[in-house]
């Protein structure tokens, strides 16, 4: 295999002449990780890890977002992003690169919050016909990583936008818009979310409705009962479990009269098996109090310690 400098400034160049670089909205990166990257080394690649932190750096200059300079002494400001970059994947023949980048968003110093917003993007890159080899891999891991961005730009601005705006972003024709307004909404506990992740459910994409099969059970919508059981029918066994578990997550009588009758009479014991740890879990659940006791709390209340407990 030829040995290729992995230097991104062509590309840059490039998008810098083209003017297609975008300026008007230019997110400010405080810092890079290059997490798993040995996937690259695998295929077969001679990349180093400062080769692909260059890539990167270029690659998000290109996207819009500024990346301060590790040297300056310029204080970031609030709301900046850390990015770690993971490539779990990287194939040499045909040349496909998937990428997992992370993003944490520095919270204000008075945030009294659970923490800094954190969000993730994917990409897949495949390298042009006819690419072989470091070229092609080099050209899959650009496009993997372009995707990822483009991914993570529409999320930080869906997080900007007031409900009304996300729920028109709903209708988008852009799958990547659509989902970023999704997950926003689904976050803000907005009911105005529900009717889309139902319509989602019917999705050809397997990830579009795994995605909204997950925000639903975040929002324990038991309107997604009677179609989650209809996919689960439909399906084979391993996306029936689920289904099971996400109607385990979920609750309601609907859900839980299908599980025992799955778990009581399904043709596959796997599938009964795994109804059942799902219906014992929904029991579980449902008989945990209110208010989040402890289970030495709960003890305690029930020697009669209750008032203690309690204070």
């Amino acid at each position: 295999m030829s040995t290729v400098k992995w230097s991104p400034t062509a590309a840059l160049v490039l998008c810098l002449a083209a003017g297609g670089c975008k300026r008007d909205h230019p997110f400010v990166v405080e810092r890079t990780e290059i997490g798993a990257w040995g996937a690259l080394s695998r295929a077969g690649a001679a990349a180093s890890r400062g080769d692909v932190e260059q890539l990167l750096t270029a690659r998000l200059t290109a996207a819009g977002f500024k990346v301060l300079d590790a040297s300056s002494s310029e204080d970031p400001p609030e709301g900046a992003l850390k990015l770690t970059l993971d490539i779990p994947l990287a194939q040499e023949n045909p040349a496909r690169v998937g990428v997992l980048l992370q993003l944490r968003r520095r919270a204000p110093p008075s945030s009294a919050g659970p923490g800094s917003p954190r969000y993730e993007a994917e990409g897949v890159g495949e390298a042009p016909s006819g690419a072989q080899g470091e070229v092609a891999l080099k050209s899959a891991l650009e496009a993997a990583v372009d995707q990822a961005l483009r991914r993570a730009r529409v999320q930080l601005q869906a997080a900007g936008k007031s409900d009304d705006a996300l729920v028109k972003d709903l209708a988008s024709k852009d799958s990547t818009i659509r989902g970023a307004a999704v997950r926003i909404l689904t976050d803000r506990r907005n009911p105005a979310v529900t009717q889309a992740l139902l319509d989602q459910l019917g999705s050809s994409d397997p990830d579009e409705v795994r995605r909204a099969i997950g925000a639903l059970v975040e929002m324990k919508e038991t309107r997604a009962v009677p179609q989650l059981i209809e996919l689960g029918n439909a399906h084979d066994p391993v996306f029936l479990r689920e289904v099971i578990y996400a109607l385990a997550g979920i609750g309601g009588d609907e859900a839980q009269a299908y599980l025992y009758t799955v778990a009581q009479g399904h043709d596959h014991p796997a599938i009964r098996e795994a109804a059942q740890q799902a219906l014992d879990e929904l029991s579980r659940s449902e008989q945990k109090p209110d208010r989040g006791l402890s289970s030495r709390e709960r003890e305690r209340e029930g020697d009669g310690d209750g008032e203690a407990a309690r204070h």
